[in-house]
C-alpha cells in the first residue's frame, strides 16, 4: 500500500507550491484508498487501523504547511516594517566600520582606531584594486583621522570615486597592532533588492550592520 510518506512535499519548495503539491497528493491518496477498499478480499480485509494512521500524517503536513506559509506571512510583515524603519536613514549623517571612502572635492577621509602606539604605512588602492597612492604616518593610541587630498604617487589627480585604504602596522618592538577604519558620509538612498539592508553614501555601499553612528534623530 502507497503511504502518506511517499506522497509528502518536497521540505525545499515554497509554502505555497506545498500546499498545491499536498493538495494534489491528498487527490492520490484518496483515488488510491478507494480503489484499494473497491479491490479488497472480502475474506481478508485491509486493516482500516493503517488508513487512519496515513490520514493522521497527512493531517500533521498539512498543519507544518499552514504554520510555514503563517511565519512567511509574518516575516514578510518584519521586513516591511524593517524597511520602513531604515528609509528614515536618508538624509542622516552616518558612521560606519569601512575600508572604503569617497574621495570628492580633493578629500577622503578615513577615522583609524589604533590599539597601540605605532607607525602605519597607508596604501590607497583605487576600485579596480590598482595601488594609488602611499604614505607612512605616526598613529597614537585610540583616535585618529587620516586625510587624503587624492594626489598619486606619481604627482597627479585621482578622479572622484571609492577608494580602499590598507594598513601595515608596527608598534616599538616592530609588532604589528590592530587598526579599524571607519568612514562618515550622508545617506542618500537605502537598497533592499539584494535581501540585506544597504546604505547607499554617494559612491559608497554600506551594510546597515556596519553603522557604528548615526546623527540626529531617526
Amino acid at each position: 500500500m502507497t503511504t502518506i510518506d511517499a506522497l509528502t512535499p518536497n521540505a525545499g519548495s515554497s509554502g505555497s507550491d506545498q500546499q498545491k503539491n499536498l493538495n494534489a497528493n491528498f487527490d492520490l491518496f484518496i483515488a488510491l484508498l478507494t480503489t484499494q477498499v473497491q479491490n479488497q478480499d472480502p475474506l481478508q480485509p485491509l486493516d482500516s487501523a493503517e488508513y487512519t494512521n496515513q490520514l493522521v500524517q497527512y493531517t500533521m503536513v498539512e498543519q507544518q504547511v499552514a504554520t510555514t506559509e503563517k511565519l512567511d506571512e509574518q516575516l514578510t510583515q518584519l521586513k516591511t516594517q524593517s524597511a520602513s524603519q531604515f528609509v528614515n536613514y536618508i538624509g542622516k549623517d552616518v558612521t560606519a566600520h569601512s575600508a572604503t571612502a569617497e574621495l570628492k572635492e580633493g578629500a577622503a577621509s578615513w577615522e583609524l582606531e589604533a590599539f597601540a602606539v605605532g607607525t602605519a604605512t597607508i596604501t590607497i588602492r583605487n576600485s579596480e584594486g590598482a595601488e594609488v597612492y602611499q604614505e607612512e604616518i605616526d598613529l597614537d593610541e585610540g583616535e585618529n583621522t587620516f586625510v587624503w587630498d587624492g594626489t598619486t604617487a606619481a604627482g597627479s589627480q585621482s578622479e572622484d570615486g571609492a577608494y580602499t585604504i590598507d594598513i601595515i602596522t608596527k608598534d616599538a618592538n616592530d609588532n604589528p597592532f590592530v587598526v579599524q577604519t571607519k568612514v562618515k558620509g550622508t545617506v542618500d538612498s537605502v537598497d533592499f533588492s539584494t535581501g540585506d539592508i544597504i546604505l547607499h553614501m554617494g559612491e559608497l555601499r554600506i551594510p546597515v550592520g556596519e553603522v557604528t553612528g548615526v546623527q540626529g534623530i531617526l
